[in-house]
C-alpha cells in the first residue's frame, strides 16, 4: 500500500469514527432506512432474503401437514426421519456454508452469492419431486436434500450486508434483516393457507403439493435473481 493510499484510509477512517461519535452523541441522527437499502447489496440481500423466507415459512408450516396427510401409513417414520433431517442436516448446512464462503472468499467474493444461488435454485426441483409423487422414501430423499442445500444461506447473506455497511450502520442492517424475514414469515403461510383453502386441499390433500411448490417456486426461485445482483455489487464494491 503506498503512502497516499494508506492516507486516505487514515482520513476516510477518521471520518467514520467521527460520524459514530456524533450519532452516539446525538449531534447527528441515526440513518434511516432509506439510508440502509441505498447500499445495493443491502437492497439486494433484504429482498432475495424476504423471498426466500416466504418460500421457506410454506414449507416449514405445510410439509408436515403435506407428509401426515398424504403418507398416514408413514408417521412414526416421519417423525423420526423429520427430527434428524432439521436438527443434524440444517446445521451442517449452515456450518458449512459458513466455512465454504469464509475459506474461498480470497479467491472469489463470488462464493458468498454463489452459495445461496445454487441452494434457492436446486430447492424448486427437490420440493416438486418431494411433494408431486407418491413414493415416501423418494420424497424424504428429496427433503434431506432440500434442506441441505437451502439452509446455508443467511450465514453468506448476512456477511456480505456486513462487509458493505459502516460499523455505525451494522447494528441497523441486522434488525433491518430480522424484520424483513418476519414480515416474508408471516406472508408465506397467509398465501399459502389461502391457497389451500380455495384449490380444496381440506378434502383432497394431495393438493398440498403443488401448493407448497408454486410457495418454493415463487419464493426460492424469486430470490435467485436478488443474489445474483446482491453478488454483482458485492464484487464491485469489493474492489473499490
Amino acid at each position: 500500500m503506498s503512502a497516499d493510499m494508506a492516507k486516505n484510509k487514515e482520513a476516510a477512517d477518521a471520518d467514520k469514527a467521527k460520524e459514530a461519535a456524533a450519532i452516539a452523541s446525538g449531534e447527528k441522527e441515526q440513518p434511516g432506512f432509506k439510508e440502509l437499502i441505498a447500499n445495493p447489496v443491502n437492497r439486494w440481500v433484504l429482498t432475495g432474503s424476504f423471498f426466500r423466507n416466504f418460500g421457506g415459512s410454506i414449507t416449514t408450516y405445510y410439509l408436515p401437514v403435506f407428509f401426515l396427510k398424504n403418507f398416514a401409513a408413514y408417521k412414526v417414520q416421519y417423525s423420526f426421519v423429520n427430527s434428524v433431517i432439521l436438527s443434524m442436516v440444517g446445521l451442517a448446512s449452515g456450518i458449512i456454508g459458513g466455512i465454504l464462503a469464509d475459506k474461498y472468499e480470497k479467491k472469489t467474493p463470488w462464493i458468498k452469492a454463489l452459495i445461496p444461488i445454487i441452494g434457492s435454485a436446486a430447492s424448486v426441483p427437490l420440493i416438486a419431486i418431494a411433494t408431486m409423487q407418491g413414493n415416501f422414501w423418494v420424497s424424504m430423499v428429496c427433503f434431506t436434500l432440500f434442506t441441505l442445500l437451502s439452509s446455508a444461506f443467511s450465514g453468506p447473506a448476512i456477511t456480505m450486508m456486513q462487509n458493505t455497511t459502516e460499523k455505525s450502520l451494522q447494528g441497523s442492517i441486522i434488525s433491518s434483516y430480522f424484520f424483513t424475514i418476519t414480515i416474508a414469515q408471516t406472508c408465506g403461510p397467509l398465501f399459502a393457507s389461502f391457497l389451500a383453502k380455495n384449490q380444496g386441499a381440506l378434502t383432497n390433500p394431495a393438493i398440498y403439493g403443488p401448493v407448497i411448490t408454486l410457495g418454493v417456486l415463487i419464493g426460492f426461485g424469486g430470490s435467485v435473481p436478488c443474489w445474483w445482483k446482491a453478488g454483482q455489487n458485492y464484487v464491485r464494491i469489493q474492489k473499490e
